[in-house]
């Protein structure tokens, strides 16, 4: 892709991206534990320029698993009924690595205070829980997906460098053989 094609799609898309992302209050949290169980959940986030921050009981199995296991899949996605289509719902996916934040560490501080700055005095009482645990996740790479033959790879760090994913769909003809969609 030529660099002036790049920044063209780069100026349409990220501003999108932004938006998205920032009207989405949870990720869901594709995790795993050490015997390679999978498990799924959410939680609300904060977003801070080193990743996103993540507030959650030790007693939950998604906080033990990335614990146990410092990889996760994250997922923001278009809400079901806002959605134009079922099958192509706008979303954001990141791999990213887990990193526990110390308790009363500058990090600390500034993640509790970008999540109190989203969801409020909750955020006082579940930190003071000695069981609550705050991660930072930080994405390596990832999708955006506004529709059907519409997917972009991003980058986990400034979500600058996208991608357009070229290879489509293919519809079967009566012969069983594949043919552009």
């Amino acid at each position: 892709m030529s660099e002036v094609k790049q920044e063209r799609l780069q100026n349409r898309l990220e501003p999108q991206i932004q938006a998205f992302r920032d009207a989405c209050q949870t990720l869901q949290l594709a995790t795993v534990d050490s015997e390679g169980k999978p498990n799924v959940s959410y939680a609300p986030f904060a977003l801070l320029d080193d990743g996103y921050y993540v507030l959650i009981s030790k007693i939950a199995r998604h906080a033990r698993n990335l614990l146990e296991n410092p990889q996760v899949s994250l997922m923001m996605i278009e809400d079901e009924a806002t959605s134009k289509t079922i099958y192509a719902r706008t979303r954001l996916t990141f791999e990213a690595n887990v990193v526990l934040v110390e308790r009363d560490t500058e990090r600390w501080q500034l993640g509790v205070a970008a999540l109190k700055a989203r969801f409020g005095e909750i955020v006082d009482g579940l930190s003071g829980l000695e069981d609550f645990k705050l991660f930072r996740l930080e994405p390596t790479h990832g999708l955006f997906v506004k529709g059907f033959g519409q997917a972009f790879q991003v980058t986990g760090d400034d979500l600058i460098d996208f991608v357009h994913l070229t290879e489509g769909h293919k519809r079967i003809d009566d012969s069983g053989d594949a043919k552009s969609a």
